[in-house]
């Protein structure tokens, strides 16, 4: 058993309130383990949680304590604190290199960097300029400048999101290793399942402002009081199905309109009836792709595209009957070269992750 300063040193909590128009956050959580996560849905307040905790939401009131350390009072410079927003905001000015050791102001934070710049494939792009770079390069690097400030826990808003699944697979060990053997605590916020069972020891379900769930993620997940979370994510695919065969670590699931879709089974969870794809999740091809690790592809049909801002909503159909739906988002790029219009027919590529229980 570890002496009481060492079990205080672990120690986690806040109790944050605050209103803003149509919204009010309430929130209080406290955790003792090396990472937790924030699940919710985009709006539901976790943003603003973690900017509170790093000392950029003055208007939220509440006692922090992090890491052991009462963050009441203290500058956001004070706090010592790791921080990975959704925009990795790093110095354009700067070289990829010179971003990550800027914050390095010993030999040991030079020491994590180095370390953090091998384990995240950041070493091709040191001499590059930020400009450069694309969205999940960008996050690599902001993670690798955060551990170069030695911080005293790390706090990452969606940090894995643009970051490509074959790399994911070898960031999110990393992430594991730091929390765990190196000492360097981490709160995640997350609005993917598997990520948070991934990384995370304990998750705290936020919805509208309020914390409405916390515990093990395997239980967790696999209470129906959670699966209202999971619905709120912006899933634009949603169809009920059926459980038609299990691989490995897998379900092979049919939906009511006949498409079979492979899915990971999660210890814990019961049989899906229902699944969710959110259509940023969903990969639009122009023919059927060779030597993929994808499970699910398969064809559709342009029905119809709708513009939202930078994006385009494409709505498909998976037969002549249009008997389901899918829905997919796109950049205006895409829309040019696939040559995206009414009647196209097109390949859809789904990986088994991105298929989610309800």
């Amino acid at each position: 058993m570890g002496s009481p300063q060492a079990r205080e040193e672990r120690v986690n909590r806040f109790d944050l309130k605050a209103s803003y128009p149509g919204f009010t956050l309430s929130a209080t959580a406290s955790w003792e383990v090396s990472c937790a996560a924030l699940f919710g849905a985009s709006g539901a307040g976790k943003s603003s949680i973690v900017e509170a905790l790093i000392g950029l939401r003055p208007e939220v009131q509440g006692p922090v304590r992090l890491a052991g350390v009462s963050m009441d009072g203290l500058a956001p410079s004070e706090r010592r604190l790791g921080w990975v927003p959704q925009e990795a905001a790093l110095f354009e000015h700067l070289s990829v290199r010179d971003n990550i050791f800027f914050t390095a102001a010993s030999e040991a934070g030079r020491r994590a960097a180095t370390e953090a710049i091998e384990a995240l494939e950041i070493e091709p792009l040191l001499g590059r300029s930020t400009r450069e770079l694309s969205g999940g390069e960008c996050s690599r690097v902001a993670i690798a400048r955060a551990l170069a400030s030695e911080p005293r826990m790390l706090l990452m808003d969606e940090p894995l999101a643009s970051i490509d699944r074959p790399l994911r697979s070898r960031v999110v060990p990393f992430l594991s290793r730091l929390a765990r053997e190196k000492a360097v605590p981490q709160l995640i916020v997350t609005h993917d399942p598997i990520e948070v069972l991934s990384l995370a020891e304990v998750v705290f379900v936020l919805e509208r402002g309020q914390i409405v769930q916390a515990g093990d993620p395997q239980e967790v997940f696999a209470s129906a009081a959670s699966f209202g979370s999971l619905s709120a994510l912006g899933a634009e695919n949603r169809f009920a199905v059926k459980v038609k065969g299990r691989g490995s670590g897998t379900w092979i699931v049919e939906t009511s309109g006949g498409q079979r879709l492979s899915m990971v089974r999660v210890k814990g969870f019961p049989e899906p009836k229902e699944v969710a794809i959110r259509s940023e999740d969903v990969i639009l091809m122009s023919s059927h792709p060779e030597g993929v690790s994808a499970q699910n592809v398969f064809s559709a049909t342009v029905q119809s595209l709708e513009p939202i801002g930078a994006q385009v909503l494409v709505s498909l159909a998976r037969s002549a009957a249009g008997d389901e739906t899918w829905r997919v988002k796109v950049t205006l790029a895409a829309v040019g070269s696939l040559e995206l219009a009414p009647g196209r027919q097109v390949v859809l590529l789904i990986k088994a992750h991105s298929v989610h229980a309800m």
